[in-house]
C-alpha cells in the first residue's frame, strides 16, 4: 500500500532549496564532515589488521585460516550489532552520546590489539570490535538523512559513507598503518588508532545535535506509532518494498566488493602474471574510484531519480571481475577497476539513502541496521567462503564470477524500488517542495 503526500512549506518540512542549510558553516554540512570522519575512522579501524598481518603472522605465528577467522568474526558481530544496535538507536535517549560511547568503545578494542599476546585474544577483541563498530553506521547514516536537505540527501550520505571508506579505508589506511608498523612495530601501529577516535568523539559530542523527526513523512508515522497502528518492529521495517530491495542490493554489491578485494590479487598474481607492486596499484584505482563515485553517484540520483540510477550502475559490478579474468593490458585493468568502483555508490545509496527515506525518522537506525546486517553476512562472511570453495575446486575464475553474480542480483532488485527523491517527486508534481512516499509495503 502506497500512500504519497506534499509536504507544506509549513514548520517541520525543509524546502528543496535552503539557503540557511547551503551557507558554508551550516549545522548539516558540519555534520557531514564530521561524519565522514567518523566514517573514516571506522573504515580504517576495521580494515588496519589486513595492512598489519604480515607482521602479525610473522609474530604470533598465525596461519591462514585464522587470519580469515578473524576477518570472519568482524563481520559477524558488526551484522548482528547493526541490526540490534540500529534498532537501539531509534529508541535510546540520547543519539549522540549513544554515537560518541560507540566510537570510544570500538576505538579502545582496536587499540588493545596491540596487547594481544595470541589469535584467541585477537579474536575476542575482533568480535568486541565489531559489536561496537556495527550500530555506528546505522547511526550516522539515519541522523544524516534526517537532518539533511532533501536536494542534497544522497550527496550528503555517499560523501560521507562512500568517499570516506574509500579514502580512509582503501587509500589511507595501507600508507599510514604500515609506515607505523615500519617506523615503530605492529603493536605500536594499534595503539595510534586510538587518539582520532578520542578526538573524533570529543567534536561528535560537542557538535552533534539529537535529531528531530521531521520531513520524510514523520508526522504521519509519528501519530500511527502513538496510536498503536505501527511498532515500528523489524518486520513491519522489512514489509517496505524499498528496503526490503535494498537488502538484496546492498548484499549483493557487498559480495561484488569483498569477493573481488580478497580474490582478484590472488588472480592477478599467482595466474595473471602481475607482481604485487602492479596489482597494488590496480586495486588502488578501485579505492581511488570508490572514494569519488561514492558521492557523485548518490548526488546524480538527487536528480535524476534513486532507480534509474541504481539500475544504470549496479550493472558496472560486472566489469571488474571479468576483466582480472580477461584483460591483459595493465592499464585496463586499472581503468576497469576504476569505472566499476562506480557500483559502490550504488551500495551506499542502498545502505542509507534509500531505505531511510522509506521509512519514518523514528525508524531510520533500524532501516539502516538491516542491510547493514544482512550485508554482512552475505558479503563479508558466507560469500568468501563459498569463493573460496569455489576457488579451490574449479579455480580462481571462480571466484570472481560469483563476486559478478552478486552484482546482477543488486541490479535486479533494483528494478523493483519505487522512486522517493525528493528532487524528482516534486518535478512529477509540478512543484519545489519535497514529496515523501511513505507506507510502501509490499
Amino acid at each position: 500500500m502506497s500512500r504519497t503526500t506534499t509536504a507544506p512549506p509549513a514548520p517541520g518540512v525543509i524546502e528543496l532549496e535552503s539557503p540557511a542549510k547551503n551557507s558554508m558553516w551550516s549545522y548539516e554540512n558540519k555534520l557531514v564532515l564530521l561524519f565522514f570522519f567518523a566514517v573514516g575512522l571506522i573504515c580504517f579501524d576495521r580494515l588496519a589488521i589486513n595492512f598489519l598481518m604480515p607482521y602479525i603472522q610473522q609474530d604470533l605465528g598465525i596461519n591462514n585460516t585464522q587470519v580469515g577467522m578473524l576477518s570472519a568474526a568482524a563481520a559477524l558481530t558488526w551484522a548482528i550489532a547493526s541490526v540490534i544496535g540500529g534498532r537501539l538507536s531509534d529508541k535510546v535517549p540520547s543519539k549522540r552520546m549513544f554515537l560518541v560511547f560507540l566510537i570510544i568503545a570500538f576505538s579502545v578494542a582496536s587499540m588493545m590489539q596491540g596487547l594481544a599476546g595470541g589469535f584467541i585474544q585477537l579474536l575476542i577483541l575482533r568480535l568486541i570490535m565489531g559489536m561496537f563498530e556495527g550500530p555506528a553506521i546505522p547511526v550516522t547514516q539515519s541522523v544524516l538523512a534526517i537532518e539533511s536537505s532533501p536536494h542534497r540527501r544522497g550527496l550528503n550520505l555517499g560523501f560521507a559513507m562512500n568517499t570516506a571508506q574509500g579514502l580512509f579505508g582503501s587509500i589511507l589506511a595501507p600508507i599510514a598503518i604500515v609506515a607505523l608498523a615500519e617506523a615503530f612495530d605492529w603493536r605500536s601501529a594499534f595503539y595510534f588508532t586510538m587518539l582520532p577516535g578520542l578526538v573524533i568523539a570529543f567534536f561528535v559530542w560537542r557538535i552533534m545535535r539529537e535529531p528531530e523527526p521531521r520531513g520524510l513523512g514523520a508526522e504521519d508515522q509519528e501519530k500511527e506509532l502513538q496510536e498503536g497502528r505501527s511498532k515500528g518492529e523489524i518486520g513491519e521495517v522489512l514489509r517496505n518494498r524499498n528496503v526490503l530491495m535494498s537488502v538484496l542490493m546492498f548484499g549483493g554489491i557487498m559480495v561484488f566488493a569483498i569477493v573481488l578485494q580478497v580474490f582478484g590479487p590472488l588472480m592477478m598474481t599467482n595466474e595473471r602474471g602481475y607482481t604485487p607492486t602492479a596489482m597494488s596499484v590496480i586495486m588502488s584505482a578501485f579505492g581511488l574510484g570508490t572514494a569519488l563515485w561514492g558521492f557523485v553517484i548518490p548526488m546524480v540520483s538527487d536528480h535524476l531519480g534513486r532507480k534509474p540510477v541504481a539500475v544504470i550502475f549496479a550493472p558496472f559490478t560486472v566489469i571488474a571481475p571479468l576483466a582480472v579474468i580477461y584483460v591483459d593490458n595493465m592499464a585496463l585493468l586499472a581503468l576497469a577497476m576504476f569505472v566499476s568502483a562506480a557500483a559502490m555508490g550504488v551500495l551506499g545509496m542502498a545502505l542509507s539513502v534509500i531505505p531511510v527515506e522509506a521509512v519514518s525518522p523514528m525508524m531510520a537506525g533500524l532501516a539502516v541496521g538491516i542491510p547493514v546486517g544482512f550485508g554482512e553476512i552475505l558479503g563479508g562472511f558466507l560469500a568468501p567462503i563459498l569463493a573460496g570453495a569455489l576457488a579451490d575446486s574449479h579455480g580462481l575464475s571462480a571466484s570472481l564470477f560469483v563476486a559478478a553474480g552478486g552484482g546482477l542480483i543488486a541490479t535486479l532488485a533494483a528494478m523493483f524500488l519505487r522512486e522517493t527523491s525528493p528532487r524528482v517527486l516534486a518535478r512529477r508534481n509540478g512543484d519545489r517542495r519535497p514529496v515523501t512516499v511513505v507506507s510502501e509495503e509490499l
